[in-house]
């Protein structure tokens, strides 16, 4: 008989098996497309620059939502160095209530969908917020948190701030892998 952590233990990996991630640490990301909050079709190769941030957020995640200034923070400070891309995957989250939530929450940076988590999966992202940071050549130099505690008092590294002024000095990333948390991203149910 199995126990019950084993059983949570199998379904987390079926979860991270059930999509073929594409972009790792290291390695090139290829182009993508997104939808802005009207609907059109955006690709990564137009919103990317020589330094370029994915972020999947949320807008029930309390996780997500605790990052909201800090999020806007970050894009004010390395706004013209930085090319940021913040992405909803949700699909228990439609395009109308994350527009509500960028405009009531005073996001100064735009939020795109990703219809069916097609990105998300490619990215192998399982969180809201999850960051990805990828340099001139497109490689991707870091994976992880924007900052190791969802409480601002208690934060002690600013894993993905710490990343972006490594790559925008020419320098390695010192730690291009942390562990992201907060909620998990609600991927469409496919066939299978």
């Amino acid at each position: 008989m199995k126990t019950i952590s084993s059983l949570v233990a199998i379904a987390a990996i079926a979860a991270q098996v059930s999509f073929a991630q594409d972009f790792k640490v290291g390695s090139p990301v290829a182009d993508f497309s997104l939808r802005d909050l009207d609907g059109r079709t955006v690709n990564y190769s137009a919103l990317k620059g020589n330094v370029t941030v994915v972020v999947f957020i949320a807008t029930q995640c309390p996780v997500s939502n605790a990052y909201d200034d800090r999020m806007n923070e970050l894009y004010k400070a390395y706004s013209g160095r930085v090319n940021f891309i913040f992405v909803n995957s949700n699909a228990t989250e439609p395009t109308d209530n994350v527009r509500d939530h960028a405009h009531r929450v005073g996001f100064v940076f735009p939020v795109y969908k990703d219809p069916n988590n097609v990105v998300a999966d490619r990215f192998g992202a399982q969180s809201t917020p999850e960051t990805y940071l990828m340099d001139s050549s497109g490689v991707m130099r870091y994976h992880g948190y924007i900052d190791d505690s969802q409480n601002p008092s208690r934060v002690k590294n600013r894993g993905l701030a710490m990343a972006v002024q490594a790559v925008l000095d020419g320098k390695p990333v010192e730690k291009p892998q942390t562990r992201a948390f907060g909620c998990t991203i609600k991927r469409v149910r496919h066939a299978g």
